[in-house]
C-alpha cells in the first residue's frame, strides 16, 4: 500500500511541474497586442476608455486566466480601474485567443487634477512653444501613468509590476 501512495504522490509532484513548466513557457513566450483602442463615451461619469485584447500563444500548452483587472495609476497614484469579473478566458496553444472588452472610466474629479497641473506648467509650455522645441512641449504637457494588472492564471493569482506608458 505504501508503494502505491508514493507512486501517487511521485505522479502528482510531476503533473505540477510539467504544468508549472507550460506556464513558465506561455508567460515567457505570450505576446499580447491591444485592439482598436479607443474614447467609448464622454459622459456625466467621465472618460470611458474601451479596447479589447489578442494573446498570441505560440506554444503547446494551454492555461485559463481570469479577465484581468487592469489599474492606470500616475507617479504610483491611483487614478482608475477596471471593475473585476470573473470571466475566464482559455489562452489555446498555437493560437490567437481575445479577452473581449475592457472598459476604464477615468473620472472628471481626476482629469480636472490633471488640468490644474498642465496650469502650473504653462510657463514652460510657453518657452518651449516661443523657441519651438517640440521635445520640451511634449515634456512639459506630459502627465506620467502607469498601468498594472492582476489576474488568476490556472488558479494562481498573478501581479503585474507597474509598467510606465507615457
Amino acid at each position: 500500500m505504501n508503494k502505491f501512495l508514493g507512486i501517487g504522490i511521485a505522479g502528482a509532484l510531476a503533473f505540477g511541474v510539467y504544468k508549472l513548466f507550460g506556464m513558465k513557457k506561455i508567460s515567457d513566450n505570450v505576446i499580447t497586442h491591444l485592439v482598436k483602442p479607443r474614447v467609448h463615451k464622454v459622459d456625466i461619469s467621465g472618460i470611458i476608455l474601451r479596447t479589447e485584447i489578442n494573446i498570441e500563444n505560440p506554444t503547446r500548452f494551454t492555461m485559463n486566466i481570469t479577465k484581468p483587472v487592469i489599474t492606470l495609476m500616475s507617479n504610483g497614484k491611483y487614478i482608475t480601474s477596471t471593475k473585476p469579473e470573473q470571466k475566464s478566458v482559455q489562452i489555446k496553444p498555437m493560437d490567437t485567443s481575445t479577452i473581449d472588452t475592457i472598459q476604464i472610466v477615468i473620472p472628471w474629479t481626476t482629469i480636472a487634477a490633471y488640468v490644474s497641473d498642465i496650469i502650473s506648467k504653462v510657463p514652460e509650455i510657453t518657452e518651449a512653444w516661443k523657441k519651438k522645441d517640440i521635445g520640451a512641449f511634449a515634456k512639459a504637457l506630459a502627465i506620467p501613468l502607469e498601468v498594472k494588472y492582476s489576474l488568476y492564471a490556472n488558479g494562481i493569482f498573478y501581479q503585474a509590476d507597474p509598467q510606465k506608458i507615457l
